[in-house]
C-alpha cells in the first residue's frame, strides 16, 4: 500500500512540476491569441505564479500541521486543477492572469506536501533513493511541460497542452483518495506514535527556534537558495539558447532539452542512493556526495561555455563537445537536491518538516525567479547572446560550494542531536505504555 501511496504522489509530482514551465514555450503565441503588448507579459505572469505559488507554500505548510495532509493536498490538487482548466477560457491579459494566479495557489501547495508525506511513508534507509525519484520526477515534469508546448504549439493551438495537463491534475486528485495517510514520525518512533507531544504537535512561535538551532538546517536552506539563483533559469531558457545562440530548429533545442536534463531522472536516483550508502559509514556522506557534484557539474558547465566563447560556433564538433559537456554537467547537478531533501529529513523532528520543506521550497523558487531576471539582464548586456549569461551563471554555481564548509561541521552534531532525541522519545513512549 505504501509502495502504491508513493507513486500516485509521484505521479502527482510530475504534472504539478510542468505548471510553471508551459508557458513560457508559447510566449509568441499566447501574444497573438490574447492581444498582449508584448512577450515581457507572458514573462511577468510566470515570474508572479511562481512567487504567489512559493508564499501560499508557507500557509499550506501551517495548514498541514492542523489538519491531515492527505485531505490538504486533495484540496490543493483539485484546485490548481479546476483553475488550470480555467484558463484555457482566458481572453486577454488579466483574464489569463487571474487563473493562472488562483492556479499558483494550489499548486504551492504540491512539493511540500508531497515530501512530508512521503517521509512518513519511507524508512530512512530508502530515503535518500526515493527523494532521488521524486527530484528526478520533478525535473522531467518540468521537461514535459516545455515539450508539450514546445512541440504541440506547431500543430494545436495553446489551449491544448495546459488543457493535458488540467486533465492530468484530475486524475491525480482522484488517486490521492486511495492512498495511505502515514502516521507522523512512525519510523523515528518504531510503532510507538501514540504520544500527543509527538504526533498532534502544532505550530507555535519556539518552532522558529527549534529550527534555528538546528544549524545544518539553515546552511542547507540557504545552499538550496543560492544554488537555484546560480541554476534555476538554465532549464526554463535553455530551448531558446539554442534558437538564438545557435539558430537551431525549435523542435531540435527541444529535443536537446529532453536529453540533457532528462538525463537527471537516473542521476537523482543514482546519487541518491551513493548518499544513502556513504551515510550509513560516514556522516558526512551525502555532504560530500552534494560537494563533488556541485563542483564537479559547475566545472563542465565553465569549460562549455568558455570554449564556445573562446573558439566560437563555426565548426560542428565543437557544438557536439559543447553538448556533451552541458550534458554531463547537468547530469552531476541531478544529484544535488535530492540529497538536500533526504538531509533535511534526517535532521529535523517531524513536527515540523512541513515548515522546513516549505522554506527551502521558498528559497528554490525565489532563487529560480532571480536567475531568471539575472539571465535577461546578462542577455541584453551581451548583445541579445545567452552563453554568456550561462557562464558567468555556471562561477556562481561553483561558489555556492563554500556554502558546504560550515556543514562539515554542524552536520554529524546536527544527525547525532536528532537520532539521541528520537531515542528518547521511544524510551518515554515505552514508560507510558
Amino acid at each position: 500500500m505504501k509502495i502504491g501511496s508513493f507513486n500516485i504522489l509521484i505521479l502527482l509530482a510530475l504534472f504539478s512540476s510542468a505548471l510553471f514551465s508551459i508557458i513560457t514555450p508559447m510566449a509568441q503565441e499566447l501574444t497573438v491569441a490574447l492581444n498582449l503588448s508584448g512577450e515581457e507579459q507572458v514573462a511577468y505572469i510566470n515570474s508572479l505564479f511562481l512567487m504567489v505559488g512559493a508564499f501560499s507554500s508557507i500557509i499550506w505548510a501551517l495548514l498541514a500541521d492542523k489538519y491531515t495532509k492527505k485531505a490538504l493536498l486533495i484540496v490543493s490538487t483539485l484546485e490548481w486543477s479546476i483553475f488550470t482548466f480555467f484558463t484555457i477560457f482566458s481572453t486577454n491579459y488579466y483574464s489569463f492572469l487571474t487563473f493562472q494566479l488562483l492556479t499558483a495557489v494550489g499548486f504551492g501547495a504540491s512539493l511540500p506536501l508531497i515530501y512530508s508525506i512521503s517521509i512518513d511513508l519511507l524508512e530512512p534507509s530508502e530515503r535518500g533513493k526515493k527523494f532521488g525519484l521524486l527530484s528526478a520526477i520533478y525535473v522531467l515534469g518540468n521537461g514535459l511541460g516545455q515539450m508539450l508546448s514546445g512541440f504541440l504549439i506547431d500543430f494545436y493551438t495553446w489551449q491544448i497542452p495546459i488543457l493535458i495537463i488540467a486533465i492530468g491534475g484530475i486524475l491525480c486528485t482522484v488517486l490521492l483518495l486511495t492512498i495511505e495517510e502515514p502516521q507522523r514520525g512512525i519510523f523515528e518512533l518504531g510503532k510507538l506514535t501514540d504520544s500527543d507531544e509527538i504526533v498532534e504537535f502544532k505550530i507555535r512561535k519556539e518552532d522558529l527556534k527549534m529550527i534555528w538551532k538546528i544549524k545544518s538546517t539553515i546552511w542547507l536552506i540557504l545552499l538550496s537558495f543560492f544554488m537555484f539563483i546560480a541554476i534555476g533559469a538554465i532549464s526554463s531558457f535553455l530551448i531558446s539558447m539554442f534558437k538564438n545562440d545557435f539558430q537551431f530548429p525549435s523542435s531540435i533545442a527541444t529535443i536537446l532539452l529532453i536529453i540533457i536534463f532528462g538525463s537527471q531522472v537516473p542521476s537523482g536516483i543514482l546519487f541518491g542512493k551513493i548518499g544513502d550508502a556513504r551515510l550509513e559509514k560516514n556522516r558526512k556522506g551525502r555532504i560530500q556526495i552534494i560537494l563533488f557534484c556541485l563542483i564537479s557539474g559547475a566545472l563542465l558547465y565553465i569549460l562549455s561555455y568558455s570554449m564556445i566563447i573562446l573558439l566560437g560556433k563555426a565548426f560542428f564538433i565543437i557544438i557536439i563537445i559543447f553538448i556533451l559537456l552541458i550534458l554531463g554537467g547537468a547530469f552531476l547537478f541531478g544529484g544535488i537536491d535530492p540529497l538536500i531533501q533526504a538531509t533535511l529529513g534526517e535532521i529535523n523532528p517531524p513536527q515540523i518538516r512541513s515548515t522546513i520543506y516549505s522554506l527551502n521550497y521558498l528559497g528554490t523558487t525565489f532563487g529560480r525567479s532571480i536567475s531568471l531576471i539575472l539571465l535577461g539582464i546578462f542577455f541584453v548586456q551581451f548583445n541579445n547572446q545567452y552563453v554568456p549569461g550561462y557562464l558567468i551563471l555556471s562561477f556562481l554555481a561553483l561558489s555556492c560550494s563554500l556554502i558546504l564548509i560550515p556543514l562539515f561541521t554542524t552536520l554529524p552534531k546536527d544527525i547525532l542531536n536528532y537520532d539521541v532525541k528520537m531515542h528518547n522519545s521511544t524510551e518515554n513512549a515505552k514508560k507510558t505504555h
